[in-house]
């Protein structure tokens, strides 16, 4: 395995000293590889939320383009469309919660 040399600031060396001592790791190279695995998971993850972010905001431009939405002009407009989404958000929100207590079987 390569060795390579890192700088670390007293806290960082200090909380090291206090995982290893602890027994959660055997030495500071488990540590650093575990901090490693965990960030490499952690990037992976926001990746996966941006490209899932993305391809939401496309199926925004598609809708658009194919007319697919509505034009709020006014405050009423807004009001209504909002009182809409809400009404329908509870409605689908009671639905599940009613299908989640249904027993089974």
């Amino acid at each position: 395995m390569p060795t390579q040399n890192v700088n670390l600031t007293e806290t960082q060396a200090e909380f090291i000293r206090q995982c290893v001592d602890s027994g959660a790791y055997n030495n500071a190279s488990e540590l650093v590889r575990e901090a490693l695995r965990l960030l490499n998971a952690q990037k992976d993850e926001q990746q996966a939320k941006l490209e899932l972010l993305r391809a939401e905001i496309q199926k925004g431009y598609d809708a658009h383009e194919r007319g697919d939405y509505i034009e709020l002009k006014s405050k009423e407009d807004f009001k209504a469309a909002h009182n809409d989404v809400c009404r329908r958000g509870r409605e689908r929100l009671a639905k599940e919660m009613n299908e989640s207590s249904t027993p089974v079987g």
